[in-house]
């Protein structure tokens, strides 16, 4: 029974050291629900919890009217995520069939559209992992502070920056981190930017969507300034991509590709 963590190997790189570590992570994995055995929604989300899970769902979404419709059948464990086995009345279920939509719901703001695990965790292009000096990651880094006009009056914006070296070529915010780093890919091919030549930063933790819209944009470095998800670190190792996390206060935790940081 997963607890919700799991442990990663990473290297830790500080004041021009490095050493091997390990840290802890968050889990995140596929979970689909599925209604008198019919898919209808895949969340990224956490495996712990799952029945209060599925009834907080099934009631808020309005697939069920009282607690006492929902019979939580079993969790089936899957390469690929775990599926949620429901049972509701008929009458509910044939409401429910009536619906068009199927969901497929990140852990943080949703996307639509994914009826399978192997929709929710669609491949992600292979991607060089870009090489940037950590010492340029942390200039940039206090530049990018600087740069968010939005969260700075506000207090409630998250942003993704597009950088070179130790400079922040290109910057959005949002109140949800994918939708700035959707704004961020859209004004890089606006403006005809390869954005292979740089490396993103983001304001939140690195998620699998995070890490999947990057490789997507051929971006080949994510530093994130809180923690990567299980998730995350798995899709950024088979893509290629140089996943960095916990960036700031002069330090990094470099989780994929650390080839740059191993001078002793």
């Amino acid at each position: 029974m997963s607890d919700g963590t799991r442990r990663v190997d990473l290297w830790r790189w500080c004041g021009c050291q490095s050493r091997a570590d390990t840290d802890v992570v968050v889990e995140e994995c596929a979970i689909a629900l599925s209604y008198n055995g019919v898919a209808h929604a895949v969340m990224m989300a956490t495996p712990i919890d799952l029945e209060d899970y599925a009834l907080g769902y099934s009631l808020s979404e309005g697939i069920i009217g009282a607690a006492g419709e929902l019979r939580f059948v079993e969790a089936l464990r899957r390469d690929d995520g775990i599926v949620l086995e429901l049972a509701i009345p008929q009458m509910r279920f044939e409401a429910l069939a009536s619906r068009t939509r199927r969901t497929f719901g990140n852990s943080a703001c949703g996307l639509c559209g994914s009826e399978a695990l192997l929709e929710a965790l669609r491949p992600t292009p292979e991607v060089t992992a870009h090489v940037a000096d950590p010492a340029y990651i942390v200039v940039a880094l206090a530049r990018f502070a600087e740069r968010q006009r939005l969260n700075i009056a506000t207090g409630g914006a998250h942003a993704a920056a597009w950088c070179v070296d130790d400079e922040v070529r290109m910057l959005r915010e949002d109140v949800g981190r994918h939708n700035a780093f959707d704004k961020l890919v859209g004004a890089l091919a606006r403006a005809g930017i390869d954005a292979r030549d740089g490396y993103a930063i983001v304001s939140s933790r690195a998620s699998y969507e995070l890490v999947h819209k990057a490789a997507t944009a051929g971006i080949g470095a994510l530093v994130a300034m809180s923690a990567p998800t299980s998730a995350a670190v798995d899709g950024a190792k088979r893509c290629g991509l140089r996943l960095i996390g916990f960036a700031r206060d002069g330090a990094m935790n470099v989780y994929t590709n650390p080839d740059f940081a191993e001078n002793e």
